[in-house]
């Protein structure tokens, strides 16, 4: 029973040391991405600072001048002047937002994207269009996708599935560490050091 026993543990601690090398393997760069890009994050003085805006005026197709109801079909007129955009003049973004002044009959089109802030205005009594393009620095487009902020779904469960990997690349490095009896104590020691200064800091945050 003894000798089961024995070679049990041992097939479970071979397992324990293939999931964390093989988790490590899996998400590595995204831990590398992760951290350099969390160390940006919490020095924004570090940023690529202010990157040249442009603007260009556009003469609007005619399909689109003859649209009728622009107060009311303003959305799904603007979705239309998007995938046209797109075709055209490879213009995108990730989140959008379509507001319309009925004052000077004006669409305004918002494009959001981990590397740039886009602003349409169609104006629809003047068939033209004005794109003002505000492009992110390097730096500035990292530190938007480490937030998920203006990110693909896609990328959201990419970020989603690494934490659990993550997550499992964690706890079996624990788990080798305490089986180990040559490291168990050192590593119970940098294991409550660890977390109490990470309890310490959040204490001292409120």
């Amino acid at each position: 029973m003894g000798f089961l026993k024995l070679k049990r543990n041992i097939s479970y601690n071979a397992l324990a040391r293939d999931i964390h090398v093989f988790s490590a393997m899996l998400v590595m760069l995204l831990m590398l991405f992760f951290a350099i890009s969390g160390f940006f994050l919490n020095h924004p003085d570090l940023s690529d600072g202010d990157t040249a805006s442009t603007s260009i005026t556009i003469e609007s197709p005619s399909w689109l001048n003859q649209r009728p109801d622009w107060a009311e079909n303003y959305a799904y007129n603007g979705l239309n002047l998007m995938l046209w955009l797109d075709n055209t003049h490879d213009i995108r973004g990730v989140d959008y937002e379509f507001e319309w002044d009925d004052y000077d009959q004006l669409l305004i089109v918002t494009l959001q994207s981990p590397g740039s802030h886009t602003l349409i205005e169609f104006f629809s009594q003047e068939q033209r269009i004005e794109i003002h393009q505000s492009p992110f620095g390097l730096l500035d487009t990292l530190n938007n996708i480490h937030r998920s902020k203006h990110t693909t779904t896609l990328w959201r469960y990419v970020s989603d599935a690494s934490a659990i990997v993550m997550i499992i690349f964690c706890l079996s490095g624990l788990w080798l560490a305490l089986i180990n009896k040559k490291t168990r104590r050192a590593s119970s020691h940098w294991l409550i050091a660890g977390s109490s200064l990470f309890l310490l800091v959040l204490y001292l945050m409120h």
